[in-house]
């Protein structure tokens, strides 16, 4: 889900090649370095897609205030879908100096801890400026109800699926463990922030495939009683039960490359919901 005044952007020349040279540096780092991809550390990217998503509301931002918050030369960096690059230079860049410095006894646990107390270090501060920012004059007066009904939401129904995925299929909850519960509620977040957006917000859907689905079910008949909503949130609840528990045995048997996979799947959850949580809180 997306405000109507957001959009995808091509960063100009200069931008894109500044991009796509950083991420295939560090690409090419962390495969000759190869460090430890644990579910610890995949834990730990948690502050940093958070961090990424509100660099990006800051950039939509600038569509309410009439003016863009970032200096014009790096301001495509901040645009959806480079921001997700944007991100994966910084903390690509942190894990690998990471397993550069961290000796080898307990090294993934040591890497992971580094990778959270960064993400943290600098997600807190970007959620203070982001409040703040919400204070200016121009911006509707800050709303937590529907962001926060939102997230509540999303745990109770991530919490009652994962359950009974375990209950189905115990051996599932074994081996997809955390990463599994937060692959399930990435998308369940992102599905319910969208709900919420597209029927009692009137917020608009900038992807293609979700504003497929939610054009389907606005020509449903239940539309008009029960919104429209509710079919992508079916939608993600279907498939991200299905993508765990068909990555439990790769999980057991490829932790690593389970773990990538997941984490990738999982930043196109949390990313767009963070997102859409910040932008109810700042303009109800």
């Amino acid at each position: 889900m997306a405000a109507p005044f957001s959009g995808f952007v091509v960063p100009g020349p200069i931008q894109s090649a500044a991009l796509l040279i950083g991420t295939v540096t560090i690409g090419v780092l962390l495969y000759a370095l190869r460090p430890p991809f644990t579910q610890r550390i995949v834990l730990s990217f948690i502050p940093w897609i958070i961090s990424g998503s509100i660099l990006h509301v800051f950039w939509q931002l600038g569509d309410i205030l009439g003016r863009q918050l970032y200096p014009p030369a790096i301001e495509p960096l901040f645009s959806a879908p480079a921001v997700y690059l944007t991100t994966f230079i910084a903390v690509g860049l942190i894990w690998a100096l990471a397993s550069i410095i961290v000796p080898s006894r307990d090294r993934s646990n040591r890497i992971a801890t580094y990778l959270l107390a960064t993400g943290l270090g600098v997600v807190i501060p970007l959620t203070g400026l982001l409040l703040w920012q919400g204070l200016d004059e121009a911006i509707a007066p800050m709303e937590p109800i529907w962001p926060v009904l939102a997230l509540i939401l999303s745990l109770v129904v991530t919490f009652v699926v994962y359950i009974a995925i375990g209950a189905w299929r115990t051996y599932v909850i074994a081996q997809v463990r955390y990463v599994g519960a937060f692959v399930l509620f990435a998308h369940i977040f992102d599905g319910i922030t969208t709900a919420i957006g597209v029927d009692v917000l009137g917020g608009g859907e900038r992807s293609a495939l979700p504003a497929m689905i939610l054009d389907f079910s606005a020509r449903l008949p239940v539309a008009d009683t029960i919104g429209v909503g509710w079919l992508f949130v079916l939608v993600k609840i279907i498939l991200a039960s299905a993508i765990i528990i068909l990555f439990a045995d790769y999980v057991d048997d490829e932790p690593a490359q389970a773990n990538l996979l997941l984490t990738l799947i999982a930043v196109f959850g949390l990313g767009p919901a963070t997102n859409n949580f910040f932008l109810f809180l700042l303009s109800p």
